[in-house]
């Protein structure tokens, strides 16, 4: 009888609480105040111009208004001049040629530092669907820490809140057995014109088209699957509205073709796990989480997650994908686990009052002018005074390391190589790689020879850059911090200033 009389008053209790619904005033303001943070902490913190490549995008955007056309062959190299390429990132390049021109090194930084906050805005909203505050709160505040080991002043940062949406959209369909709308295509456009990186975005598709249909009903099998046939195709095509077509699609694949000397770049080298850093500590936290509540995911999914787990373990520059796409894969089951769908009946959203939405608005607007006005920004370490006396000497055929090649093409001086590999291909990087690293010494004093080089630009760490030091045809002509000038004895500046 108690028992009963205990039960009864539970159940009163719990029709009680749902009737008088706890308020949750922050809620509504998570999104803004997680983007908000982002984006200051991006503008103060002054680094998103560390990378040189953002100097041959800017190039290139120049290239393209200029010409009012794109480019088919290579305009920037004397060692591939002519050869057929593409750029996958052109409308990014345009954006940010004309963010340098409006506003100079600071509108590029406030243009990546706002389309990495609008990310992370859309990723808090749509988190919220599904999850309570503080496991947002977790897996937003993990995605800020992993994204920033990325986030610079390049094209990939632009295509970051379309990654959000698209994610979610796939996953959103995947949970309601359904193929997403044809009205989320355009996105796949969009991305396809400002990043390589949309062959991602179709790539995503497959998993969750099989998702869905693996947990339809049998009867209406068929039907899924033929709207996840149209939409994956309308995707495809979609994806092609590009100025070249297919030809994009192809360029990544020609990326991944160049096997082990693209573990060489910086961006596509393995994860260092001989230091600590956002991702690995996020990794084992979302591990031990997973193993003491025995989260459980849907076996594709699963699939899913652990391809995107690999591949940031492989190539640090996919920790983007694991930043603001993996979360989607957990949000759902996660959020089931929780229980989240029954308490949400529990909870009233108080909306924020529009005009204290307004005047947060306005409070960031003239943070972002303080900032502004007193952060220097660090840019990216070029050979600046190399250069110069490059000019001087009248140079022409430079040697150059790989990671000076932004600055070179930023001041119209032709590329022996640079970091559109594609361009190059396996061989040549290869080639490249063993003889300035010395492995293969003879093979590099006849790259100077057989390519005419008259003078050499490279990182005083290089290996090669002492060796010039030794041979009796080169002499050091500059030397600082950042790079070394080695100028051939037989050059015609050398020659007129012994004379």
């Amino acid at each position: 009888m108690l028992s009963s009389n205990h039960s009864v008053q539970m159940d009163s209790e719990t029709k009680l609480s749902v009737a008088t619904a706890r308020s949750d005033h922050l809620r509504p303001w998570l999104p803004l105040i997680f983007a908000a943070t982002t984006y200051l902490a991006l503008i103060i913190k002054g680094n998103l111009l560390v990378d040189s490549d953002i100097y041959w995008h800017i190039v290139v955007g120049q290239w393209i208004i200029d010409h009012r056309a794109v480019p088919h062959a290579d305009p920037f190299s004397f060692t591939m001049s002519g050869a057929p390429w593409i750029t996958s990132a052109w409308l990014a390049e345009v954006i940010y040629f004309a963010a340098f021109k409006l506003a100079g090194w600071q509108g590029l930084a406030m243009l990546a530092a706002l389309s990495a906050s609008l990310a992370i805005f859309l990723l808090t909203r749509l988190l919220l669907k599904a999850l309570p505050n503080v496991p947002v709160m977790i897996m937003v505040a993990a995605a800020i820490a992993m994204a920033a080991i990325h986030t610079m002043a390049r094209p990939h940062v632009l295509v970051f809140p379309l990654m959000v949406l698209w994610a979610n959209a796939l996953v959103e369909a995947s949970e309601q057995r359904r193929a997403p709308s044809l009205w989320f295509l355009p996105l796949i456009t969009l991305w396809a014109n400002l990043h390589g990186s949309f062959t991602l975005g179709l790539a995503l598709i497959g998993p969750f088209a099989l998702e869905a249909l693996w947990t339809a009903d049998k009867s209406a099998r068929v039907t899924v699957a033929w709207h996840w046939l149209r939409f994956g195709g309308l995707a495809l095509a979609a994806a092609c509205i590009t100025p070249y077509g297919p030809e994009s699609i192809l360029v990544t694949m020609r990326l991944f073709q160049l096997g082990p000397i693209l573990s060489k770049i910086s961006e596509w080298q393995p994860l260092d796990f001989g230091e600590t850093n956002a991702v690995t500590v996020c990794l084992i936290a979302g591990a031990g989480y997973a193993l003491y509540s025995g989260l459980k995911l849907p076996p594709i999914r699963v699939a899913a997650l652990l391809a995107v787990i690999w591949q940031t373990l492989a190539h640090v520059r996919y920790v983007d994908v694991l930043a603001l796409v993996a979360p989607f894969f957990i949000a759902g089951p996660l959020g089931r686990q929780l229980l989240w769908p029954e308490l949400q009946h529990s909870r009233k959203l108080v909306q924020p009052a529009r005009t204290a939405f307004v005047a947060a608005i306005a409070a960031l607007v003239v943070a972002t002018g303080m900032v502004m006005a007193t952060v220097q920004y660090t840019l990216p370490r070029v050979p600046r005074d190399a250069v110069e006396r490059l000019k001087e000497l009248k140079a022409s055929r430079i040697l150059n390391d790989y990671y000076f090649c932004g600055y070179l093409i930023f001041e119209g001086i032709p590329t022996f190589i640079d970091s559109r590999a594609e361009l190059y291909g396996s061989a040549f990087l290869t080639r490249y790689y063993l003889a300035v690293s010395l492995h293969d010494v003879p093979d590099f004093v006849r790259l100077l020879d057989e390519y005419k080089i008259d003078a050499t630009l490279l990182a005083p760490s290089t290996r090669a850059a002492g060796l010039l030091d030794r041979l009796p045809d080169w002499e050091r002509a500059y030397a600082d911090e950042v790079a070394v000038v080695h100028i051939r004895r037989a050059h015609p500046e050398n020659v007129d200033a012994r004379k």
